[in-house]
Parts: C-alpha cells; sequence; structure tokens
C-alpha cells in the first residue's frame, strides 16, 4: 500500500475535501497510518463550506477512524449548514448508513420530504427510506407526496416504473399510474397511457379499456386512425382496426384528412385499393408541386398503383415552376413509373419554356441521365448555345459538352462562337490552348493566337504569346523570331510607367495602393507619383469607416517615402479627433511620439493629443481614477514624462476610494521610479482596508508585483493595530499564514489576540491556532 512519503507527495495536489477525504481513507487501509489521516481530515474540515463537505470528512471518522463522537460533531455542524431538500436527505442517508443512526436519518428524510418538488427528490428518498432505514410505511408516504412533482405522463411512467423495481410493490405503482390519466388531452397520449399499462403491469384489460373509452372522444380522421393504430399495436385487433379505419372514413373531409385516412389503411391494413381510393381524394386539395411530388413517389413506390401516381405527376407538373423540380419530376416519372415516353414529354415541354443557357444545360444533362438520348442532348445544347451572353458562359458550356457528349462538331462550333466573345489576349490564348487539347486544328489555333498577339495591353501578356508559339508552333522560327524582337524592344523601350499605371487603374485597397508606391519609389525614385498613389489612398479611406490601424499604414509610408511631415501632422490631427476609445489614442499617440522620424515632432503631437484627453477627464461630470491612471501609463511610455505621470496619478489618488485603485496607483509610481510615491499610496490603500480580508487582498496583490517583503510586511502591520473586532483580528493573524507564510509572526500575534476572546467564543480561537498554525508543526 502506499506509504507516507507518497501520500504527502500527493496531499500537495490535492485539490478540495473530496480529494483530502480520499487521501485520509488511503491512509488508514494497510498499513494504517490513523494519526496522517487525521491530518488529512483537519486540512479538509478547514475547507469544509457546504453539507455535503462535512458529510464527506464525518464518514471518514465514523467509518475506518472509528471516531464515531467525532464524526457526530460534523453532521451536527452539517445539519446547521443545510437549506435544500437534497442537503437534508444526502444528510439523513449518510447518518443511517454510517452511524446506524435510524432515528435521525428519518427525522432528515422527513424533513427533506417536506421540502422537495422535483420527482427524483422523492423518488431518491423513497429508495432512501425503503432501503436505509427499512421502513416501507415512510417510503410509501414519500410517494404518495410525488404526485405533485409529475408534470406529464411521461413521469408518471418513471414514477411506476420506479416503484416496481425499488419498492416491488405492484398496488401503489398502479394507483399512481391512474392519476396519470389526467394527462390523457388527445389519442397519441391516450395510445402511450395503455401502452404504459401493458409495459408496466402486462394488464390488457385494463389497456382496452383505455382505449375503449377514447373512442368515444373521437372526432376527426386523424384521432380515428391514431387510436387504430393503438389496438393494433397492444392487441393486433384487426377487426378493431377496420371499424375504426370505417369511422376514420366516415369523418374524412378535406385532403389533409383523406391523406392521414390512406396512410393508415396501407400501413395498418396493406389495403391498397383502400388507400388508393383516399389519396385520390385527397388530391383535388393538394396545392404544392413537393407535396405532389411526396404523393406520387409514395403512391408509385409503396402501394405501386402506377395509374394514379400518373395522375399526380401530371397535376405536379401544373404546380411546379421551377427547373430543378421539373427536371426532378421528370426523373421521378423515369424511376418511379417506368415511363420513358411521359418523362421525354416533360422535356420537351420544359424545353418551351426555358431561355437560359445554364438552364437548357441542365435539361440536356438531365436527358443523357434519364433517357441516355445524346442526340435530343446535343440539340438542347445547340440551343444553349444561342443564349450563351458572356466569355465563361461559352467555357462553362463547352465543360459540360465536353463532359456529357463526345462530339467534336458541337465543341468546334462553341469555340468559334467564343472566338467572337472574347475581348483579351488572356481569353484568346485560353481558347487556342481549348482548340489543341480538343480538336488539334492547327489554324484554328494559329489564328487565335495571332489574334492574341494583336490584343496585347502587358508585357506579360506579351510574354504568354511568345509562350504559345514557342509550344505550339516550334517548326515556325520566323514568327518565333519576331515575337522575340517584340518582347525584347517592349522590355527595353516600353516606360514602367505604363505597367504601374495599369495597375494603378485596378488599385482598389489601401495595401495594393502602398505596395504600388513602394515600388515606385524602389524601382523610378519617383516621389511626385508615389504622391499620387498615396493621395489616391487617403481618398479611399475617407470613404471608408474609420480604422486607425489603416490610416497608421498610410502615415509610415508617408513618412518614409515623403518625409511630409505637414501631411503627416494632418492625418494624425483628423485621427486623433475620430478616436471614441482610449486604445485608439493611444495608437495615434504612440504613432506620434516613438514610430516618426524626430524631425516630424511627433512628441509635441502626443503631448498636445493627452493634454486634451486630460482636460476632458478634468471636465467630465464622471470620471473615475483609472481615467488618469491609463492616461499617465501612456504619458509615461509614449513622453517618459515622469513629471506630467507623477501629476496625473496625484489627481488619481484624489478620487481613489478603495485599496484596489490606490495599490495599482501605487504600482504605477513604482514602475515610475518614485518610491516615496509609491509607499504613500500603498500606506492610503491600506487606510482604505477595513476588514482582514482587504489587508490580504492588498498584500498578496503587492507580493505578486515584486513588492520587497519588508515594505508589505509593515504596510499588513497596520491592520493589526486597526482591526478591533476580535474575529477580524484572527482573520487578519491567519493571514499571516496565508500571505508571509512566517509562523513565528502568526505564534506572536496568536498570544498576542488569546486574551480578546471570551468563554462564547474561545472554540473559534483554538479552532484557528489549532488548524492554522499547530498543524504546521
Amino acid at each position: 500500500m502506499a506509504s507516507r512519503e507518497s501520500l504527502e507527495a500527493r496531499a500537495a495536489q490535492c485539490n478540495g475535501v473530496d480529494d483530502l477525504a480520499a487521501l485520509a481513507r488511503e491512509a488508514l487501509a494497510d498499513p494504517t497510518d490513523p494519526d496522517y489521516a487525521r491530518e488529512l481530515l483537519n486540512q479538509a474540515e478547514m475547507q469544509c463550506q457546504f453539507p455535503a463537505d462535512y458529510v464527506k470528512v464525518a464518514e471518514v471518522h465514523a467509518g475506518p477512524l472509528n471516531d464515531r463522537d467525532y464524526a457526530r460533531d460534523l453532521y451536527q455542524q452539517a445539519e446547521d449548514a443545510c437549506f435544500e431538500a437534497k442537503e437534508f436527505a444526502l444528510l439523513g442517508h449518510s447518518l443511517a448508513t454510517h452511524l446506524g443512526d435510524r432515528d435521525k436519518g428519518r427525522e432528515l428524510l422527513t424533513k427533506a420530504g417536506e421540502e422537495s418538488k422535483e420527482l427524483a427528490e422523492f423518488l431518491t428518498l423513497a429508495r432512501y427510506a425503503k432501503e436505509d432505514l427499512e421502513d416501507d410505511a415512510l417510503a410509501k408516504e414519500l410517494l404518495g407526496k410525488v404526485e405533485g412533482a409529475c408534470k406529464g405522463l411521461e413521469d408518471f411512467h418513471t414514477l411506476a416504473e420506479t416503484v416496481l423495481r425499488e419498492q416491488n410493490d405492484p398496488e401503489t405503482a398502479r394507483e399512481l399510474y391512474k392519476k396519470a390519466a389526467r394527462f390523457c388531452a388527445d389519442v397519441p397520449v391516450t395510445v402511450a397511457y395503455a401502452q404504459g399499462v401493458v409495459d408496466l403491469f402486462d394488464d390488457r384489460d385494463w389497456a382496452r379499456k383505455i382505449l375503449d373509452d377514447a373512442q368515444s372522444d373521437c372526432q376527426f380522421t386523424q384521432e380515428f386512425v391514431e387510436l387504430a393504430s393503438g389496438y393494433q399495436r397492444l392487441f393486433d385487433d384487426t377487426d378493431k382496426v377496420k371499424e375504426l379505419l370505417e369511422q376514420a372514413r366516415e369523418f374524412a373531409m378535406t385532403g389533409e384528412e383523406n391523406m392521414d385516412l390512406a396512410r393508415g389503411f396501407w400501413t395498418l391494413l396493406q389495403d391498397k385499393e383502400a388507400a388508393s381510393a383516399a389519396y385520390e381524394k385527397a388530391l383535388a386539395e393538394i396545392a404544392t408541386g413537393s407535396e405532389l411530388l411526396e404523393l406520387a413517389k409514395t403512391v408509385a413506390g409503396e402501394l405501386g398503383d402506377k395509374a394514379l401516381a400518373a395522375k399526380v405527376y401530371e397535376k405536379a407538373e401544373g404546380k411546379l415552376t421551377g427547373t430543378a423540380d421539373l427536371l426532378k419530376l421528370a426523373r421521378s416519372v423515369c424511376e418511379d413509373l417506368g415511363d420513358r415516353a411521359l418523362a421525354a414529354q416533360i422535356h420537351v415541354r420544359l424545353e418551351e419554356r426555358l431561355v437560359s443557357s445554364a438552364d437548357l444545360s441542365a435539361l440536356a444533362g438531365e436527358v443523357i441521365a434519364t433517357l441516355d438520348d445524346k442526340t435530343r442532348a446535343a440539340a438542347i445544347y445547340e440551343k444553349a448555345l444561342k443564349q450563351v451572353g458572356d466569355f465563361q458562359g461559352y467555357m462553362k458550356l463547352l465543360d459540360q459538352v465536353r463532359e456529357q457528349l463526345d462530339d467534336k462538331a458541337l465543341a468546334h462550333r462553341i469555340l468559334e462562337r467564343a472566338e467572337q466573345g472574347a475581348v483579351s489576349s488572356t481569353d484568346l490564348l485560353e481558347l487556342a490552348a481549348r482548340v489543341q487539347d480538343l480538336l488539334q486544328e492547327e489554324a484554328f489555333t494559329r489564328r487565335l493566337v495571332e489574334a492574341a498577339e494583336e490584343r496585347v495591353t502587358t508585357i506579360q501578356e506579351l510574354r504568354a504569346v511568345a509562350e504559345a508559339v514557342k509550344k505550339y508552333f516550334s517548326d515556325d522560327a520566323t514568327w518565333a523570331t519576331r515575337v522575340a524582337e517584340k518582347l525584347e524592344k517592349r522590355e527595353a523601350n516600353q516606360s514602367v510607367y505604363e505597367a504601374f499605371q495599369k495597375r494603378e487603374a485596378g488599385a482598389d485597397t489601401l495595401k495594393k495602393y502602398l505596395i504600388l508606391a513602394h515600388e515606385v519609389m524602389e524601382r523610378l525614385e519617383d516621389p511626385y507619383y508615389a504622391r499620387k498613389l498615396l493621395t489616391a489612398a487617403e481618398t479611399l479611406l475617407a470613404g471608408q469607416p474609420f480604422v486607425f490601424n489603416q490610416y497608421h499604414d498610410l502615415i509610415l509610408a508617408i513618412e518614409r517615402h515623403l518625409h511630409d511631415h505637414d501631411w503627416i501632422r494632418r492625418l494624425l490631427d483628423a485621427s486623433a479627433e475620430h478616436c471614441t476609445t482610449f486604445s485608439c489614442l493611444h495608437e495615434v499617440g504612440h504613432c506620434a511620439a516613438r514610430e516618426l522620424s524626430d524631425d516630424a515632432d511627433g512628441r509635441e503631437l502626443a503631448q498636445r493629443y493627452y493634454q486634451a484627453r486630460e482636460e476632458k477627464i478634468d471636465g467630465a461630470d464622471a470620471k473615475s481614477p483609472y481615467d488618469y491612471s491609463k492616461l499617465a501609463s501612456i504619458v509615461l511610455e509614449d513622453l517618459a514624462d515622469r513629471v506630467w505621470t507623477s501629476r496625473l496619478l496625484e489627481k488619481a489618488e484624489e478620487i481613489a476610494q478603495d485599496h484596489f485603485t490606490l495599490s495599482h496607483l501605487g504600482l504605477l509610481a513604482a514602475h515610475m521610479g518614485d518610491a516615496e510615491f509609491a509607499q504613500r499610496l500603498y500606506g492610503k490603500a491600506a487606510d482604505a482596508c477595513d476588514t482582514a480580508a482587504a489587508f490580504v487582498q492588498l498584500t498578496t496583490r503587492l507580493l505578486a508585483h515584486g513588492i520587497p517583503g519588508d515594505t508589505v510586511r509593515s504596510i499588513y502591520e497596520v491592520g493589526g493595530h486597526r482591526l478591533q473586532d476580535p474575529v477580524e483580528h484572527l482573520r487578519w493573524v491567519e493571514g499571516i499564514i496565508e500571505v508571509f507564510r512566517d509562523d513565528d509572526w502568526a505564534r506572536t500575534e496568536y498570544d498576542a489576540v488569546a486574551g480578546r476572546f471570551t468563554t462564547s467564543n474561545q472554540v473559534l480561537y483554538r479552532a484557528s491556532r489549532k488548524y492554522r498554525l499547530e498543524r504546521t508543526l
């Protein structure tokens, strides 16, 4: 088993009462170490906050430690802390099972029953009464209260099932389940209620009576069908099912009711004739194409009534308007009815309605998929070709024809029409590649590449033409030489500005303008053109919501390439005016003070922005110390102005009222290097503390920020002189161990405070000293 050394190592990792109690149980296993177990349990007890915590510790004392008197004290503390029913229940259960105190357990379970409201709580209480107390009478009494917690049939079913399983009391379970009848507001719930009677009690007579009684309340077709399904499922009573469906037929007036009737005849009796008749009556009132498609698929697929399905499909065609829905209809006709002729007729009628290339192409694809009629599909693709309106439309159509048909003649016609729609050298080169791939027609390819050569507008396009000539016409030395000479001349003599201007025309984002300006300066060293580009970038930003990060990038570009500090100051001033948040102002000021060259006078700009913010804070009716402290922080960071920073901290000091704020200001003063000012603020923070908890919070925070221990101790000592209430003073003494881990100091203070505790609160003092101090010895 575990040694004490290993247990001590694990104790350091314990997180709460449960972990410590579990480890104490291990310490009591062979070889037992009751002393260390008590030490662990003492630690656990100090962390107890809720009844369950005390119970967990008490169970170890009562069980393996065999200290029943101490356990009873802990149980009493748990009872004092109980508020909720489940807490009383847990305590009663533990007392009965671990101390064998059934009388007290009964008292607590009874009290829990008075407080309980939830079904699960009553069931748990009844189980405790049955198992822990062996008190059947109390268990029944608790179950008798559970009715009010049941919110529906499912709750009563669970209740009855639990009584049968855990109490083995069918009579009580039956009486409780009968009370669920009040929830039978409709037929489905009534059938479920009857199903529960069969499942729980195997009482088919009772279940049949429930359904028989429900029949007199049925008024609608759906109710008769649902009731019939109950008779079939519970009793397999075909005669009763037929009787109810005949009654349902008498009540069926609407299309929806006839749909319910048809489903009943088919699913319950497999009566195709009756189901088809009901579906045919429903057909007249079904108005949407999607419902008609679903009905037709049901009639054809499940009933096998193709004649009726054909009528439904015919009506659906008149209701559907979307191309996709009509294509789905034609496919369903082919798949469900096997009627290829009717599918073809639907395709013809649909073709007459379609006008867009995309819809016609989809129809052609469906003709192939459904009927494998490639001739008809080719004719539809020809019609689609006449409707194409742009170059990419031709390319999409070409891809579809290539995928569906091996028709080079049609592909040729598409490529010729695309040639007429091509507007750029790039389009023509793409067509040339397609021609080579699909048709291998050299004359057609040559015509396209020559046209691409004539329409070149950029050096990149000319290079692409040169690559195409080399790839497709490698034996034409004359053409290759001509294009090479053009390229060489273009590269040597064409103004670089032309390429930049074309890129400028397409610039639509700040990033594009900044990249272009950078390249202009890098390649041409032309600040005038760069200014034009950066001016256009500013105009672009002016039309968008204000985001300083974008202006930040523009400002740095102006600084890097133009050194126009007047322009930069204008942008920074405008940005500062736009800022509505402190973080935004900090970004503007930081950029001005820290990211610009010295001759930009950025520090003066930042100082002006921060002074304006200080004046705004000064004049505000509602302001907090943190308004000043945040400003002080960035003044120190961006301007390194300690005098101004001190003044801002002093303003914050004047309105600071709690130790959190004052210690925060002190830490800023320490960061600034003003130890005297920081010490004064720490002292004020201590003055703001009026509880031991406040002193613990303050000193813990200061230590966490690296304030010297001697300084922090002197601040904490203020609490020892100020706190007059003995309990608060005792909590302050405990804080010495928590914060400083100084047992000697704590012992001295424990001794000093001992005389302040009278007989009434001596227990508190002794417990604190024992568990806070002596456990460390």
